[in-house]
């Protein structure tokens, strides 16, 4: 089991579930009391550029890359807050909590969670490391 893993519904989330793209999230400042939402993709797209030996090759024919996907981190994932990610290495991650909120298929269903649970959180107006709130959702790929 990881420490100061990733919790959801009280349980230590250690492998993606299936059928998800990321996952919305709250981190606490345990002493600090200060919050931070965001949101995290399981994966991230990838291109590897082929060998002059793996261009020939008949699967591969006119190809110069291949596209692929590789962990995105998110296990040891503590936000993109410079902010944050300071006091992390300052006091420890045993003073943080990280819960996920949602899970989310697509990454437009990603987005709308993440602003849907910072306005609900309302991290503008309280003690958050949050500094914005942001980001395009189309309606077509909800």
């Amino acid at each position: 089991m990881i420490e100061n893993c990733w919790i959801y519904k009280n349980e230590c989330i250690e492998i993606p579930p299936e059928g998800y793209y990321g996952y919305s999230y709250l981190i606490t400042d345990i002493l600090n009391k200060k919050i931070y939402v965001g949101k995290k993709a399981f994966t991230h797209k990838k291109k590897t550029k082929l060998s002059k030996k793996a261009k020939l090759l008949p699967e591969n024919k006119g190809k110069r890359v291949i596209k692929g996907t590789k962990d995105s981190g998110w296990l040891k994932y503590f936000g993109s807050s410079k902010e944050l990610n300071e006091q992390v290495k300052l006091l420890g991650e045993n003073n943080f909590k990280r819960e996920i909120l949602e899970f989310a298929t697509s990454k437009s269903d990603l987005t709308l969670k993440e602003i849907e649970a910072q306005v609900k959180f309302n991290v503008l107006r309280v003690n958050s490391y949050n500094l914005w709130i942001g980001g395009k959702v189309y309606k077509r790929y909800l």
